[in-house]
C-alpha cells in the first residue's frame, strides 16, 4: 500500500505498455522537449531548459525533523520578444507538474 505517502497511483495494463513504449524511444529527451507546448513551433532550447527545470533543482525538505523531500522552486528567467509564447510555455510547465 501507500500508507504514509498520501498518494496512490493506479496504472492499467494499457498505461504500462504506453510507458514502456515511451521508455524505449531512441531519443527520449527530444520526445519530451517536443511534447511541451506542441502548438508553439520551435524554441527547442527554451523548452529543453524548462523540461530540465522540472527534473532538477536544489533539494528541499518539508520539515527538518522528518526530512520529507519535496520539489524545490525552480528559478527560471525567459526573455524574448512579445508574442513568442513565453507565458504559455511557463504555464504548460506548471500544468505538467503542479505542486500540492
Amino acid at each position: 500500500g501507500t500508507a504514509g505517502h498520501g498518494v496512490s497511483l493506479d496504472f492499467s495494463l494499457k498505461d504500462l505498455y504506453a510507458i514502456q513504449e515511451i521508455q524505449a524511444e531512441e531519443n527520449l529527451f527530444k520526445l519530451i522537449v517536443n511534447s511541451l507546448c506542441p502548438a508553439i513551433y520551435g524554441h527547442e532550447l527554451v523548452k529543453a531548459g524548462l523540461v530540465l527545470a522540472l527534473f532538477g533543482g536544489c533539494p528541499k525538505y518539508m520539515d527538518d525533523k522528518n526530512r520529507i523531500p519535496v520539489r524545490g522552486d525552480p528559478h527560471i528567467l525567459v526573455v524574448g520578444d512579445p508574442g513568442l509564447g513565453k507565458s504559455q510555455m511557463l504555464q504548460a510547465v506548471c500544468n505538467i507538474a503542479p505542486r500540492g
